[in-house]
């Protein structure tokens, strides 16, 4: 199975990235006026810090798959960079006095930015902290607790800019963008490397969730055979009623939720919990825990078999067997087969 090699919401996260480090170093270019006489100055005019917050709102939107927030605001951002673009480059090309004319149209220019910045980013936050219904699909694959971080990290950036600008519209001193500047660096870092990682794991998720869904490879229950014990025929019926539990946890795929639990499976079933417990424990070998772990694992084990899926990350894997974070994946596995997932992968792949 061929996994999606481009993901739209890569294209604005890349966009962001260039954004972010096209001002830094616009921002080091003109404050020390190197490279003054070379075409490069002419481009790193352009406000390319601009583009960030709409770029970023995009990421989300196509790394939410809100798929009824397709940001139709696009265009309207690309206007207003061009237009702000053509105005920087008309004043440093006629204007001889960039400490007066041109510093004059910045302070507009920047406060004019800092109100569209506030208004995307009232639509992100609304969007992330209060949309429920608009993240169910992703909140399947991801908790998106990156983000949350990632955005309060970018409001404290973002107040501190409102202040610079009011400051530099007042003293014309742009030291007090400076540390400004060490704190995008850092966000570059962090968005780019959490992005990344996370669109990749949420991608491979999807497609193997696909391939578990529109196949017949779900876990045999040949598997899971030898996890019933043999018992006296004084309790036999009770191992009858554990086939027909064990039949509907692997027909219904339950054991895919990272959220099954004794509870659940009690109200479903409407079997009470400690009378479930109890069968369990005598007819799976394991408690109920370590029972659904066993069927976890023998998902994962199908698909670290099957060379079609190399591509794909173990935790992608791991996750799509119902586990619900790397280390509980790992750790069941090892306690299962005594090797990790990447040797058994590397063995029998």
């Amino acid at each position: 199975m061929k996994r999606k090699k481009f993901d739209i919401s890569i294209k604005y996260l890349n966009i962001v990235v260039l954004c972010l480090s096209l001002n830094n170093i616009r921002e080091f270019v003109f404050d020390g006026n190197h490279l003054s006489d070379t075409i490069i100055y002419f481009y790193l005019s352009f406000p390319w810090h601009f583009l960030v917050v709409p770029m970023f709102y995009a990421f989300l939107i196509y790394y939410l798959k809100v798929n009824n927030k397709i940001p139709n605001y696009l265009k309207f951002t690309y206007s207003i960079f061009i237009i702000e673009t053509s105005i920087r480059i008309y004043l440093i090309g006629v204007s001889t006095d960039l400490e007066g004319i041109f510093a004059d149209y910045i302070i507009i220019e920047e406060m004019l930015n800092a109100v569209y910045a506030i208004f995307i980013f009232y639509r992100i936050i609304r969007l992330i902290f209060f949309d429920k219904h608009a993240l169910e699909t992703i909140y399947k694959y991801d908790n998106i607790s990156w983000i949350k971080n990632i955005l309060k990290f970018g409001f404290f950036l973002m107040v501190l800019w409102i202040f610079a600008v009011i400051y530099y519209s007042i003293t014309r001193n742009a030291v007090v963008y400076d540390p400004l500047k060490v704190l995008y660096s850092v966000l570059i870092y962090w968005l780019g490397y959490k992005s990344l990682i996370h669109s990749k794991i949420v991608n491979d998720r999807i497609y193997l969730r696909r391939h578990i869904e529109n196949s017949e490879e779900h876990i045999n229950k040949n598997l899971i055979s030898n996890f019933v014990k043999d018992r006296k025929s004084s309790i036999a019926k009770h191992k009858n009623t554990f086939q027909s539990i064990q039949d509907y946890i692997i027909a219904e795929h339950r054991y895919l939720d990272p959220t099954f639990s004794l509870e659940k499976l009690s109200e479903e079933l409407n079997i009470s919990i400690s009378q479930l417990s109890k069968i369990i424990n005598t007819f799976g070998s394991f408690n109920f825990s370590d029972y659904i772990n066993s069927l976890r694992i023998e998902q994962a084990k199908k698909l670290l078999e099957d060379r079609s899926f190399d591509r794909y990350t173990i935790i992608a894997i791991g996750l799509e067997s119902g586990f619900n974070s790397k280390s509980t994946f790992y750790s069941a596995f090892k306690k299962f087969t005594s090797q990790t997932p990447s040797a058994y992968r590397e063995l029998n792949g």
